[in-house]
């Protein structure tokens, strides 16, 4: 790697000193950066994989707090049969849960097979079933975090309680983007923070987020664009200043540095970003494909459509959160189980089958993987409520020994299931697959061998899967 000429004015420096307004700060953007092409300073340019990828792009849709698989998609004859029996003693319950739990709950909802691969199914979204023969299932997942901070950090970067870069940053470390005025690695309505820095990864590589958690749908859009240019170069100098103040007290702060570089980066989006967070070129069709203008499916379905959007024009992964801040309620039914999922589903049953209908027809989906599922998923007993009475909570606790997870597309059988659960969906009992080797297997999609991906950091190569993980060739088409 060439190392950067020091006497060199940086695109950083060249903001900062820059009195210009938005068109010309994006012509002195282009001028520096083509001045660096010989010089090993774009961490974002394009790379090629290993070997042939399957998938080009990833867009990974989560359902924030632990949806059902027992009320989705893992039938569990035995559950409906036994309601209200105690768990068989060959069923041991964990050591830590979070409430009391009772006897077994049966699904409330009503199940039968679907599509010509007969896969059961329950009937909690109808419109995604209608798509069956098009999913791959993994019902085997497990790992071992029972709160929602570690089981998300797990999905995400493959370490519970440590800070570790998100399988997005992993992806734009080694493969870049696709498309030089937009990042690689976009997050549609993030949680909290707003934001991913790329823990030890450069910053570059971190998470650029769209919208915040409390936006309305029609308010919604990329972070750090201004509408006037002359109040936007104003209030970035602003912030500028203040982190820097902020950095020579506390010392070098990631999460600040990923914040400036997708400031900088929002210069180089003027050509681009507002024709793409623009819907005015979609057809009535479309947008009543992903249920844009139905009161229950309009928030969201504008967030599957954005993410289309971004995917056809080169952004490598998008995640996608329906959670409690942006959409109204959270996944996480420890009472009023079937109401909560209910109404959950509802508001995102009819984007995503938008979303996998519309990326098959433009020929998207041959390249890009469709991922679908949460943290954990929940247990087949009910909840007691945590109080005196011990009154019935009708809900289920967090499950992390084994969930439910499904894909789409790029490079993944179509109309298959891997994985089992035991009878009453509680452990993952035939081929399980762990969190680390679910990594290997999506970073194999995309051309990349999980065990060369590594970044030196403290005396030692990190990688995404530690020094675990298998690819689950099984699944792969």
């Amino acid at each position: 790697m060439c190392r950067r000429i020091q006497n060199l004015v940086t695109r950083r420096d060249m903001l900062k000193r820059a009195m210009l307004g938005f068109g010309s700060l994006a012509m002195t953007d282009l001028l520096v950066r083509q001045t660096f092409a010989d010089v090993s300073t774009a961490p974002l340019a394009a790379r090629s994989p290993l070997f042939p990828a399957r998938a080009k792009r990833i867009i990974y849709i989560f359902l924030d707090g632990g949806l059902s698989q027992l009320d989705s998609y893992d039938y569990k004859p035995l559950l409906q049969r036994d309601d209200g029996k105690p768990l068989p003693a060959s069923i041991h319950k964990p050591k830590f849960t979070f409430a009391q739990t009772g006897q077994l709950l049966k699904s409330p909802f009503d199940w039968r097979q679907w599509g010509q691969s007969g896969t059961w199914a329950s009937d909690l979204f109808p419109h995604v079933n209608e798509l069956m023969d098009d999913l791959c299932f993994i019902k085997s997942l497990h790992h071992e975090n029972e709160d929602h901070f570690t089981a998300k950090n797990m999905i995400f970067t493959g370490a519970g309680r440590e800070a570790r870069p998100q399988l997005g940053s992993w992806l734009t470390y080694g493969l870049g983007t696709m498309n030089a005025n937009l990042p690689g690695f976009i997050e549609i309505m993030p949680g909290v923070p707003k934001s991913s820095p790329a823990a030890f990864l450069p910053a570059a590589f971190g998470g650029t987020a769209i919208g915040r958690p409390d936006d309305k749908a029609r308010d919604r859009q990329w972070d750090n664009i201004g509408k006037v240019a002359h109040r936007e170069q104003s209030r970035l100098g602003f912030i500028e200043k203040l982190n820097r103040a902020h950095e020579e007290q506390t010392g070098a702060d990631r999460a600040l540095d990923a914040e400036m570089q997708n400031m900088e980066l929002a210069f180089r989006m003027q050509s681009v970003a507002p024709d793409i967070m623009s819907f005015d070129g979609e057809s009535r069709a479309t947008r009543e494909l992903y249920g844009i203008g139905e009161p229950k499916t309009d928030d969201f379905g504008r967030a599957c459509l954005l993410a289309r959007r971004f995917a056809e024009r080169g952004v490598r992964y998008i995640t996608l959160m329906h959670s409690t801040r942006a959409f109204g309620n959270l996944w996480d039914q420890h009472k009023d189980l079937y109401e909560g999922h209910k109404g959950n589903a509802a508001a995102v049953d009819v984007p995503i089958a938008g979303l996998l209908r519309d990326l098959k027809s433009r020929g998207l989906l041959d390249d890009t993987l469709l991922m679908c599922g949460s943290e954990f998923g929940r247990t087949p007993m009910f909840e007691y409520q945590n109080g005196a009475d011990g009154r019935l909570r009708n809900g289920r606790d967090h499950n992390p020994h084994g969930f439910t997870m499904w894909f789409a597309g790029g490079g993944v059988k179509a109309g298959f299931s891997h994985g089992l659960t035991d009878d009453y969906g509680y452990y993952a009992v035939q081929d399980p697959v762990s969190v680390h080797d679910l990594h290997a297997t999506i970073l194999h999609l995309m051309g990349i061998d999980h065990t060369k991906l590594t970044y030196r950091h403290a005396g030692r190569d990190y990688r995404l899967t530690d020094v675990y993980g298998e690819v689950v060739k099984q699944i792969l088409a």
